[in-house]
C-alpha cells in the first residue's frame, strides 16, 4: 500500500482515517478525551478516501485553536485572554445553532423562543428589573453552567480551584446572556448569517445537483412530513430527532452525509442520558454526554430502543424521502443495524387496574394520612387536600388526561348545574392576554374539548367541597400547586408527579408485570363503561376520542343529559371508599 498517507488504514477494504490525537487537544468534543481518533470513510479507493477527508473537514480536527494557557504547578492560570477565549468558544457555538435555526422557515417553537427572548432582555435592560431577572435567570441556568465549568476545569487542570470553576460559571453565564441578547438581535433580521455557513456550488460539480441536496436535514424532515403528514406524535418524534441530528452536525447539506456520519451519531445515542434536554438544558449530545460521564454517578442512558425507534427510524425515513427526491443517491442508513435493540413483542395492551389494587392504591397515607408534606409515604395524621388525593380519583371516575385535568380553572367545575360536569379546555379567560377566544393551545386534538359528567360517587368523596373552597380561597385554578414549565409553553406541568405515582407509590401496591402506570385510570374506567353497557359514542365524547367510522362525519354532540345519564349508575364492584368520604 505505497503512497498511502500514514493516518490512512483499511479494514476490510473500506478506507479508515485514524490519527493520534496529540494531548493538548484531546479536550475537543471530537475527540472525548481519547488518545487515538479512527473514523471510518465509508469509501474503497484511496481517490474517494482523500476527497471524503476534505468533505469532512478531518485534518482541521488536528488544528489548534486553543488560547495560549499560563501553567503552574497547580495547573493552568486562568488567565483573562483564556477567560475570553473559553467564553467565545461557547459564543460561537451557541450563534451556529442559532444560525442554523435562520436557515430553516419559521416555526411556531423558535417564534415562542424569540418571543421568550425577548422579554428577557427587556426585563435586563431595564434598572429596576435588571437585578433581580439576573438572579432568576442564574438560578434557573446555574445547573448546567455549574457542571459545564467543572468539566472546563478538569480539561484545564484546575478542577481542585473552586475560585477558578466561579470563574469560568460567571463567564459562560454572561455567555448565555449574550446569546439571548444575540438572538432577539436575530429576529429583528440585524445579522447576516456568518461566511462560513455560506455554501458555494460553483465548485466541484455542486451546481449540477438537485437543490434539494443541499437542503439540512431539517428542511429534508419538515419538508417529508408536509409531504407525509402521519399524526401530532410522530411529527413531534420528527422535530426532536431532526433538531437533534442537525445539532450535532451543523447545518451540513444532506449530500455530504453518508453512512459514516450516520453510524457516528447512532454510536454516541447510546451514550445519551435519559431526559436529556430537561437535566443538561441547552447542551448538545456531545457536551451532554460529557457532563453525564462527568457525574459521580452518571444518569442511566436511553434504551437501544429508544434510539431505534425515536431517532434512527426517523432518520431512515427522511433519507428515504430524500432518495425518492433524487437528492442522494443511497440511503445511508441502509445496512445500519442498532445493536442491543429487540423485536416489538406485538400491539401494546392496555393494563386496567384490578379492583383489589384500586383498594390498596386508596387506603396509601397519602389518602388516610402521612406523617407530613415531606414524608407522604410514612403513615400519620396530615392529610393531603390537593391534586395528589383528587387527581386519582378524578381519573379513575372520568376517565380524563392527568394533563388535562393540571389546566382545570375552579370556573370549569359546573357543579351546580342540573347534571354537574366538568368543561375541559373550553373557558375564555378575558384577563389573560395569551388566551384566545374559542382557541386553547393545551389540547390535544380538537375532540379534547369537551364536557364530561360529574360521577356521583365523586360528589360523594366531597370533590365539589373542594371546588367551592378553592374558590373561597380565591384561587383561579383547581390544583395551584401545579406551575407552568419553564419553557414558556402555556400548559401547567404534572410530569414530576406522574413519574412520582408510577415509579415510587404504584409499585407498593401490585409486583405485577406489566404493571399499571396512572394512564390505567384511564383504561380502567373506559373498561368499566364498556361493561356497564355504555355505547361507543358516548365513551369516546367523554374521553375525547374521535368517532369511528360514519359516525365521524355524521355524528353530532351529545348533551350533557344524555353522557350522565349512562354513567351515573356505574360501580366498581368490591371498590371501598368509604374512608374517604366526610361523614
Amino acid at each position: 500500500m505505497t503512497g498511502i498517507p500514514s493516518h490512512l488504514i483499511v479494514r476490510n477494504g473500506v478506507y479508515n482515517y485514524r490519527r493520534r490525537v496529540p494531548t493538548d487537544l484531546q479536550s475537543k468534543p471530537a475527540f472525548k478525551g481519547r488518545d487515538v481518533f479512527q473514523v471510518s470513510l465509508g469509501v474503497r479507493t484511496l481517490k474517494d478516501a482523500r476527497r471524503r477527508i476534505q468533505e469532512l473537514n478531518l485534518d482541521d480536527l488536528f488544528e489548534p485553536h486553543h488560547a495560549p494557557v499560563v501553567t503552574s504547578d497547580e495547573g493552568a492560570v486562568l488567565t483573562p485572554s483564556l477567560l475570553t477565549h473559553i467564553a467565545r468558544g461557547r459564543y460561537e457555538r451557541g450563534m451556529i445553532s442559532l444560525q442554523s435555526e435562520r436557515l430553516e422557515d419559521a416555526s411556531d417553537h423558535r417564534d415562542m423562543m424569540d418571543e421568550l427572548a425577548a422579554q428577557e432582555v427587556g426585563a435586563l435592560n431595564d434598572p429596576n428589573s435588571a437585578d433581580a431577572v439576573r438572579e432568576r435567570l442564574w438560578r434557573e441556568l446555574s445547573p448546567v453552567i455549574e457542571v459545564s465549568a467543572q468539566a472546563t476545569a478538569k480539561r484545564l487542570g484546575c478542577e481542585s480551584d473552586p475560585a477558578a470553576i466561579r470563574k469560568i460559571a460567571k463567564a459562560l453565564f454572561e455567555t448565555e446572556l449574550s446569546l439571548t441578547r444575540s438572538r432577539v438581535d436575530l429576529s429583528a433580521g440585524k445579522t447576516s448569517p456568518p461566511a462560513f455557513m455560506s455554501l458555494s456550488t460553483s465548485q466541484s460539480g455542486d451546481a449540477q445537483m438537485r437543490r434539494e441536496a443541499h437542503w439540512t436535514f431539517k428542511k429534508l424532515a419538515d419538508e417529508a412530513m408536509r409531504q407525509n403528514p402521519n399524526g401530532n406524535d410522530w411529527e413531534h418524534k420528527v422535530k426532536v430527532a431532526a433538531d437533534l441530528f442537525q445539532d450535532y452536525l451543523g447545518p451540513v447539506p444532506i449530500h455530504k452525509i453518508d453512512k459514516g456520519v450516520v453510524r457516528r451519531f447512532v454510536n454516541d445515542l447510546h451514550h445519551m442520558p435519559n431526559r436529556m434536554t430537561m437535566r443538561f438544558k441547552d447542551m448538545g449530545l456531545k457536551d451532554a454526554i460529557a457532563a453525564n460521564q462527568a457525574r459521580e454517578t452518571p444518569y442511566a442512558t436511553v434504551s437501544p430502543n429508544t434510539v431505534r425507534d425515536n431517532y434512527f427510524s426517523v432518520l431512515r425515513w427522511a433519507f428515504g424521502h430524500a432518495c425518492e427526491l433524487e437528492a442522494v443517491p443511497l440511503n445511508p442508513c441502509t445496512g445500519i443495524k442498532i445493536r442491543g435493540a429487540t423485536k416489538a413483542e406485538g400491539r401494546r395492551t392496555r393494563n386496567p387496574f384490578k379492583v383489589e389494587e384500586l383498594n390498596a392504591f386508596f387506603r396509601l397515607p397519602i389518602f388516610t394520612g402521612c406523617l407530613s408534606e415531606s414524608r407522604p409515604n410514612i403513615p400519620g395524621n396530615y392529610v393531603f387536600d390537593d391534586h395528589r388525593r383528587w387527581a386519582p380519583l378524578l381519573m379513575l371516575f372520568t376517565g380524563a388526561r392527568p394533563s388535562e385535568i393540571a389546566q382545570l380553572a375552579v370556573s370549569d367545575i359546573k357543579g351546580n348545574a342540573r347534571h354537574p360536569y366538568i368543561s375541559i379546555l373550553t373557558e375564555y379567560d378575558p384577563k389573560d392576554p395569551d388566551d384566545v377566544r374559542d382557541f386553547v393551545v393545551s389540547h390535544k386534538t380538537e375532540n379534547a374539548r369537551r364536557d364530561i359528567p360529574i360521577h356521583p360517587e365523586l360528589i360523594s368523596l366531597g370533590f365539589l367541597r373542594y371546588v367551592d373552597e378553592r374558590r373561597a380561597a380565591g384561587d383561579a385554578r383547581l390544583f395551584p400547586a401545579w406551575k407552568l414549565p419553564a419553557n414558556g409553553r402555556k400548559l401547567y406541568s404534572s410530569a414530576s408527579w406522574i413519574r412520582n405515582l408510577n415509579d415510587r407509590l404504584i409499585p407498593k401496591i401490585t409486583a405485577r408485570r406489566p404493571k399499571p402506570t396512572l394512564y390505567s385510570f384511564r383504561h380502567t374506567w373506559k373498561t368499566q363503561m364498556a361493561t356497564h353497557q355504555v355505547p361507543a359514542q358516548y365513551q369516546n365524547q367523554i374521553l375525547g376520542h374521535a368517532q369511528t367510522g360514519m359516525d365521524d362525519h355524521y355524528l353530532g354532540r351529545m348533551d350533557i343529559k344524555n353522557t350522565y345519564d349512562s354513567i351515573k349508575d356505574i360501580s366498581f364492584e368490591g371498590l371501598d371508599l368509604t374512608h374517604l368520604k366526610p361523614w
